[in-house]
């Protein structure tokens, strides 16, 4: 057989840039003396953007301010300090302005961003003598060897490792299955420049969704001068809520683990619903905040009333319920962890679509954007209830909504963008690689998405309920057992504690961690990261 290298990684967007960095970082200045070997699997050309932060239009925004954008859980300002050391003419490249710690930047610069971490870790672990090496082939199947190695089977070959991360990133939505294929239909919006090449700017579109992803498409198609009418729907018509503009008087202080625990043991019965909005509400107090439960909802009839109430509401206040909740991203695992079969169930039935809503929030600037295009009447968002359906016709799509006389009237569109979201559903997956796991037993779904893992390490749990040592999972699907995975510092400190595991078992001795990105000094090229704040 040939030989196993340390480690392979599956997947190179950025929660595998992210985990990689953390890794180096954490071997400090130990030398390896050429023993380590790293593989890393990617079929894109580029390593760290993947699809969600490729090269795309600048009005795709991130939904995170740049202050808080960071490849390193510990250091959560390295984004912004990248941004100043390249200087202005970074920002002018993407037709930024000015930079503030609380702006909403272009994703494609965070992509570019990832690249210079990506290059900068492989320089790292050069000096310290491991080889880290792009293959640019996806993985298709991997089998578990007697020898206690890992197989990937790939177009290129077979190669072997002693350990695997999957960072295998989202996987395509499986709704509207009967779609896929169509002329005019488009499973993603991503890239939305594609959308914006592709549509003909008079056309009727169809957008299904109104998330944060049916907005990146909407706000990409009339920023290139799309003029058609654009209609988008779903089944509760609502909009996410805007990110408040005003910074909160007293600063919100994540709850730890500690705390969380604390909470079910007052309970005696596990971590209920209840006792977590009890908990939630009591730290909305502390930061001297009333309870606003119509603003915590979000108020208005139509999807123009509740957005023009959220743009009002977040310019005039700091909306402190928004960052108790952004707070709770430090221990939010453990809150899912805690709770009872019973209580994970009444909370996607009664609670998940609405926690969805208010808790993915986007930027002011996007949603005075959306709001001048319904006022302008070139978009128009619609709910649907559970009798929405959408079919192919001759010349494009019908839309089948309900009408004012309750009777359901049909729209006709020319193109459907299906914005629905990523997927976790593993079960329902065509991805090869997921379907090898699946059929060899070495994984099993969860059904809240995703793997089933076990929860100390990230590894996968197989068909018997065993730990698979060596292969663990970061990214969206480890959703089912970390819960909010679709945000990146969460994912960013998931994958330190996996990094910070394998660089222990790599190091005799391990001690605390340096401020990232130490032992990378990036002086020695234009393209360097400050060590220091600015």
């Amino acid at each position: 057989m040939a030989k196993l290298v340390d480690l392979a990684v599956v997947g190179g967007g950025s929660t595998a840039a992210s985990f990689l960095a953390q890794l180096i970082a954490e071997l400090g200045d130990e030398a390896h003396d050429g023993r380590k070997q790293i593989l890393v699997f990617e079929p894109l050309p580029d390593v760290g953007p993947g699809e969600p932060y490729a090269s795309d239009l600048a009005s795709n925004l991130l939904n995170i301010p740049a202050g808080k954008m960071s490849a390193y859980a510990q250091d959560r300002g390295h984004f912004l300090r990248w941004i100043e050391n390249r200087g202005p003419a970074i920002l002018l490249k993407y037709g930024v302005e000015r930079l503030e710690a609380s702006a909403f930047l272009p994703r494609s610069l965070f992509g570019e961003y990832l690249r210079d971490v990506w290059a900068d870790l492989c320089r790292c672990a050069e000096r310290l003598g491991i080889h880290v090496h792009h293959v640019p082939a996806r993985v298709d199947g991997i089998t578990l060897e007697p020898d206690g190695g890992v197989r990937l089977e790939t177009p290129v070959g077979d190669f072997f490792a002693q350990r695997l991360v999957l960072c295998n990133g989202n996987l395509p939505t499986v709704s509207y299955a009967d779609l896929h294929g169509c002329p005019g239909y488009f499973n993603t919006p991503y890239p939305v420049a594609e959308l914006a090449r592709t549509i003909g700017r008079e056309a009727h579109v169809g957008i299904i969704g109104t998330s944060l992803s049916a907005i990146d498409a909407i706000v990409a198609l009339k920023e290139s001068g799309h003029t058609g009418p654009v209609l988008a729907v779903s089944r509760s018509g609502r909009l996410p809520a805007v990110r408040s503009a005003v910074t909160a008087p007293i600063p919100i202080v994540p709850p730890t683990a500690q705390e969380i625990a604390a909470i079910m043991g007052r309970e005696g019965q596990g971590l209920t619903l209840d006792a977590i909005f009890a908990f939630l509400s009591d730290r909305l107090s502390a930061a001297g905040a009333a309870l606003d439960l119509s603003d915590i909802l979000g108020e208005g009839e139509t999807a123009r009333e509740m957005l023009q109430y959220e743009i009002i509401a977040s310019s005039t206040q700091p909306r402190c319920w928004q960052a108790v909740a952004i707070s709770l991203n430090d221990a939010i695992e453990h809150v899912w962890r805690l709770m009872p079969e019973a209580e994970r169930r009444r909370f996607h039935a009664e609670w998940r679509s609405l926690w969805m809503t208010r808790r993915a929030t986007f930027p002011m600037s996007n949603a005075l954007k959306i709001q001048g295009y319904l006022e302008g009447g070139g978009l128009e968002i619609r709910a649907g209830n559970n009798d929405l359906s959408i079919s192919a016709v001759a010349g494009g799509f019908d839309i089948r909504l309900p009408g004012k006389d309750g009777q359901l009237a049909s729209r006709h569109v020319d193109y459907i963008v299906n914005a629905t979201g990523m997927s976790t559903d593993v079960a329902a997956s065509a991805d090869p690689l997921v379907r090898s796991l699946l059929a060899s037993g070495i994984a099993c779904a969860d059904p809240y998405g995703g793997f089933q893992l076990h929860f100390d390490t990230g590894c996968l749990l197989d068909s018997k309920g065993n730990v698979v040592e060596n292969i663990s999972v970061l990214g969206s699907l480890a959703a089912g057992t970390y819960f909010w995975t679709v945000s990146l510092d969460v994912n960013a400190r998931l994958a330190f504690e996996q990094a910070s595991r394998i660089a222990a078992e790599w190091s005799p001795v391990i001690v605390a961690a340096q401020p990232y990105a130490d032992i990378c000094s990036m002086a020695a090229s234009d393209t360097s990261m400050p060590l220091t704040e600015a």
